[in-house]
C-alpha cells in the first residue's frame, strides 16, 4: 500500500481504535489523523527519537498514548504472548507482511534497506525483510 493513511480510512472511516508503533521515527502526523475519537496509539521503538508531535490533532481526538517496552514484561507474560503469537502465526490468525526476501550473502544490502526506510523514511520498504540461509 502506497498511501497508508488513505487506505485506512478507506478501511475504516470512523478511524481505528488502537494504533501500535514500531517504528523508530514514527510518523504522527499519519498515526494521529488515523485514529478514531478516543482512540490510543501504543509506542514500542525509538528510545532515542525525538520526533515532532502535533498535539493540537491529538488532543482534540481525546486520544491516549502509551509506551510499551517488551524486555521490561516478566518472563512468564513474554512467554505466554511468544506461545499466542506463534499460534496465530501458524494458523494464520497472523501474518506478518514481507517486503523483501534475500540470500545471507545479501546481508548488508538488507541493512541498507533497513535503515533507509527507518532511519531516512526512504526507499519504500514496509514489512519484514528475511534473509535466508
Amino acid at each position: 500500500v502506497d498511501d497508508v493513511t488513505a487506505a485506512i480510512a478507506a478501511a475504516c472511516p470512523d478511524g481505528v481504535d488502537l494504533w501500535w508503533e514500531a517504528l523508530r521515527e514514527p510518523d504522527f502526523d499519519a498515526a494521529i489523523a488515523s485514529l478514531a475519537e478516543s482512540g490510543r496509539m501504543v509506542l514500542m521503538a525509538g528510545r532515542d527519537a525525538r520526533p515532532p508531535f502535533p498535539v493540537g490533532p491529538f488532543y482534540v481526538k481525546q486520544a491516549r498514548l502509551l509506551g510499551f517496552v517488551m524486555f521490561k514484561a516478566a518472563a512468564e507474560v513474554q512467554a505466554a504472548a511468544a506461545e499466542a503469537i506463534n499460534g496465530w502465526l501458524a494458523s494464520e490468525k497472523l501474518r506478518g507482511p514481507i517486503a523483501r526476501v534475500l540470500p545471507l550473502a545479501e546481508t548488508a544490502e538488507a541493512h541498507r534497506l533497513q535503515e533507509e526506510a527507518t532511519i531516512h523514511r526512504r526507499g519504500g520498504v514496509t514489512g519484514k525483510i528475511v534473509i535466508e540461509p
